[in-house]
């Protein structure tokens, strides 16, 4: 009797450890997203510019195309690097033009990059870059 209750209760263990197995994989398995493939990335204008201003700053005007994006897409974000390992970004609905400022701690030149990606999803992005270096007073 006692044997036979010992082998039901590990059948009944190895049946529960398999069945959270299968499950945890299904999980993992969710929570891997594919390749951000298939969807549309937007431009960048060939007129965006990054221009140094009197005071250690510069500027940034970021003109974004539609690219393969259709206008009547939703959900944009836009990057800059501004070169020395600071960067800013923003979600935005509708494409848009943006402009940013920003003071550097010292005079040099930087290699400044935009970004514009189209966001179909959590962790997938599709982005235009673009940079330039400016030289900073």
């Amino acid at each position: 009797q006692q044997h036979s209750t010992t082998i039901k209760m590990a059948r009944w263990a190895l049946f529960v450890f398999a069945a959270a197995a299968v499950a945890f994989l299904a999980v993992s398995a969710r929570m891997e997203d594919p390749p951000c493939q298939g969807f549309c990335t937007p431009g960048i204008d060939p007129h965006t510019e990054a221009d140094p201003v009197p005071g250690l700053r510069a500027s940034v005007a970021i003109i974004p195309t539609y690219g393969d994006c259709s206008v009547l897409y939703r959900g944009y974000r836009w990057y800059v690097s501004w070169g020395d390992g600071v960067s800013a970004f923003n979600d935005t609905a509708a494409l848009m033009p943006a402009q940013q400022m920003y003071t550097y701690p010292k005079a040099g030149q930087y290699n400044v990059t935009v970004e514009y990606c189209s966001r179909p999803k959590y962790c997938c992005e599709n982005c235009a870059s673009w940079s330039s270096i400016i030289t900073v007073q």
